[in-house]
């Protein structure tokens, strides 16, 4: 018997899917893998069967065979369509109730496909007609034949378009496999057509098995060269959601007439939304929870969130009032048109109250203890000026000193508060030379200050919190510097847009423990500082973007700062002289 290059080209069609699905089973955990998987073997069935059938001159044995094409062609496009959803991400919508609809539809045509022969609304008036020594048949399709296939082209055109859709998405990590697989249904696609509308007289032959090998070349393509079932979008699309959702954080998206699109689960919860078929409803309706008297800002817009500004909203959720702030950003899409907003509820509840806890105690400290150590102080030194008996006076006189030195303690602890408020400002530029002026002329002490820095130097920062810096390093500096300290303070360079200064005395040097702690950012019962001016230094530093770490030195202390610097200004300074 000799074999027809058509049956022949069939067969090596469904052999060619056969060793293709060898490679691919040990990746059917993959996402879309399964589908994917059973899309190939659909390819493979109506391969497989359609050679046959071309083989197969007997009439009755060569209808039955029509079958087993069908069954192919009705589940090629289910299992396409439920692997392009699984493989970008949406496996949710794969186990929904309308792909359970699609699965029930297509197997009502398969069974419509079998009982043919009875009713004939399939098709009609069949017979074989051989061509080029193959068994090829026609027949007349009913209407019933067109309404299955126009099914079967919309679900692989839907699934070519989520394909799509992660290439123009997602960028090049997985462009080109999602594009190769994507395009890979066109030919067969346009092949099979040709064959239902008899056009260009494709009456009796059925060439789509014939065009499944550059169909698998695509996908082999895909598979071999592009790491398909390694790289897949479903990771990041999954991702993005689950990252969203784990927050914990309230997020919301509306469009440009701020109706309400998307929200994660918290947002769900804090605006008391059951489920998401009510969106689409302006952001407003779902405000009922939230105060706005409560809100930081003047204006508001209908949502009753003022877009692109922060604001603090009290909001009633689960019987309990809590603060939240609200951030919003805006959306574009690749275009750079403007398509909405993302709206961010960020709790703060218990910062605001901790804030609050610490303003109190921090007013109530720092006001009696000033007012009352003020009062012990006094007494104390009166004491003291009131006996010649050295055991009394020399306890007094510590006494007195304490008390001054927790007092200065509670002036720092203001410094600190007045720096975290100034925390967040518009950095101004400031002249260095005359800011050190003043810093060192209020420097009470029998010390010497010598100031280096080439005149016009400007740096960019807060100068509240840059003043404090400086005057801590300074003060701990005379401070510990012996009676009759010497400081100075030099700038090393300016290179890469900062100014690098050195802070040096010339007293016992910083101990390695208190040095331990600034590093480690974390004071215990048995390793602390002695006090609180090496840290309102580093805070400071680094609240303004700069840099503080100290040289270790037998001689002294040397603390190196670096700091935003102001460009523009024509200095020579030389290059780094020995920063560190």
């Amino acid at each position: 018997m000799t074999v027809s290059w058509l049956a022949a080209g069939a067969l090596a069609s469904g052999i060619a899917s056969v060793i293709f699905l060898r490679y691919l089973w040990e990746y059917r955990s993959k996402p879309g893998a399964r589908f994917f998987i059973v899309t190939i073997a659909c390819e493979a069935l109506w391969s497989f069967s359609y050679g046959t059938a071309l083989l197969v001159f007997d009439p009755l044995i060569r209808e039955i065979l029509e079958i087993p094409v069908w069954i192919g062609v009705n589940f090629i496009g289910v299992s396409f369509l439920a692997f392009a959803l699984e493989y970008t991400g949406r496996g949710s919508l794969v186990r929904s109730r309308w792909m359970a609809a699609v699965v029930a539809l297509q197997t009502i045509h398969t069974g419509i496909i079998v009982t043919n022969p009875i009713h004939g609304i399939a098709w009609s008036e069949y017979s074989i007609e051989p061509l080029f020594g193959a068994a090829t048949v026609t027949y007349t399709h009913g209407p019933w034949l067109f309404v299955n296939v126009t099914g079967v082209v919309i679900m692989i055109a839907a699934a070519s378009f989520v394909l799509f859709d992660t290439f123009f998405s997602y960028g090049p990590l997985y462009r080109t496999q999602a594009a190769a697989v994507a395009i890979s249904p066109v030919l067969p696609g346009v092949a099979f057509l040709l064959w239902l509308f008899q056009i260009g007289g494709f009456w009796r032959v059925n060439l789509t098995p014939l065009t499944f090998p550059i169909h698998l070349a695509f996908d082999v393509y895909a598979f071999f060269s592009r790491e398909m079932f390694e790289i897949t979008p479903a990771t990041r699309r999954a991702g993005e959601r689950a990252a969203i959702d784990d927050l914990g954080t309230a997020v919301l998206i509306i469009d440009e007439d701020a109706r309400l699109v998307d929200l994660n689960v918290e947002a769900q919860r804090i605006l008391e939304i059951a489920d998401k078929p009510t969106l689409g409803h302006p952001l407003s309706e779902y405000l009922n929870g939230i105060d706005p008297s409560e809100t930081e800002t003047e204006t508001e817009t209908e949502t009753g969130i003022e877009i692109g500004t922060d604001e603090v909203l009290s909001v009633t959720v689960e019987g309990k009032t809590r603060q939240y702030t609200v951030t919003t950003s805006p959306i574009e899409d690749a275009g750079g048109t403007h398509v909405g907003h993302t709206v961010v509820l960020q709790d703060i509840t218990a910062e605001r109250r901790r804030e609050q806890r610490l303003a109190v105690l921090n007013r109530v400290l720092r006001h009696n203890l000033r007012n009352d150590l003020g009062v012990v102080k006094g007494y104390v030194e009166l004491a003291a000026d009131r006996t010649d008996d050295d055991s009394v006076s020399k306890p007094l006189t510590t006494a007195a000193t304490t008390t001054a030195d927790l007092m200065t303690l509670g002036e720092k602890a203001q410094d600190i508060e007045q720096m975290f408020s100034s925390a967040g400002r518009s950095p101004k530029p400031v002249d260095v030379p005359e800011f050190l002026a003043e810093i060192t002329a209020k420097c009470d002490s029998d010390g010497t200050i010598r100031v280096d820095v080439p005149d016009g130097l400007q740096v960019r920062a807060d100068p509240t919190i840059l003043a404090q810096v400086f005057r801590s390093l300074i003060e701990n500096s005379l401070e510990h510097a012996g009676t009759a300290p010497r400081v100075e303070i030099e700038c090393m360079a300016v290179e890469n847009s900062r100014a690098t200064f050195e802070i040096r005395d010339d007293g016992p040097g910083i101990p390695d423990h208190e040095r331990e702690v600034l590093t480690s950012g974390e004071e215990t019962p048995l390793q602390h500082g002695s006090g609180l001016g090496l840290w309102i230094a580093k805070w400071g530093v680094t609240s303004i973007g700069g840099t503080l770490r100290f040289k270790p030195d037998n001689n002294g202390a040397t603390a190196v700062i670096t700091i935003p610097h102001e460009p523009d200004l024509n200095l020579k300074i030389p290059e780094l002289r020995d920063a560190g």
